[in-house]
């Protein structure tokens, strides 16, 4: 930091003391100058030399990483043809299309009995269960699950890796 410091004074001092020389010699050739003009002048020039000199800080270039075209780059289950046509039946929640709660309960109770397979798996909370048994039953009427009753299922369906 000291020696930057030093660096801007001795060049300011040679290139303000060049443009006082320079206005005296306009002196001599009957050119009238005022002295802090070649005063401001060498300070500025000074300053632009040493900053050329040093260079302003610099932020660490970003690492950005590669870009990955492959189309099943996101998420390895992303083959899974349940998680496929859940992912169409949620798309098809639009105001020209038709998603029953019927067909998403039973998309999540074929997820749910895969989970359950595993020896790991915590069992299905009360609520998940209770959605499953009415899906399940022909003539029962499954009501409308809204899009924070879908996070929480499927929090709750996902193996711990595919958490967030």
């Amino acid at each position: 930091m000291r020696g930057e410091l030093v660096g801007l004074l001795w060049r300011t001092a040679v290139t303000t003391g060049t443009m006082v020389v320079l206005a005296l010699a306009c002196g001599l050739a009957d050119l009238v100058v005022p002295l802090p003009v070649p005063v401001a002048a060498g300070i500025i020039l000074g300053a632009v030399w040493w900053y050329l000199h040093v260079g302003g800080d610099r932020a660490e270039h970003a690492r950005l990483p590669a870009l990955d075209l492959d189309a099943d780059y996101a998420l390895p289950h992303a083959q899974d043809m349940r998680v496929r046509r859940l992912e169409d039946m949620v798309h098809g929640a639009q105001p020209s299309r038709r998603m029953t709660s019927r067909g998403l309960a039973l998309v999540l109770a074929e997820i749910a009995e895969e989970r359950a397979r595993d020896p790991d798996a915590p069992p299905p909370g009360p609520e998940l269960s209770r959605l499953l048994r009415t899906a399940r039953t022909e003539d029962a009427n499954v009501p409308p699950i809204d899009r924070p009753t879908l996070h929480r299922i499927l929090d709750e369906l996902a193996v711990r890796e595919e958490r967030h």
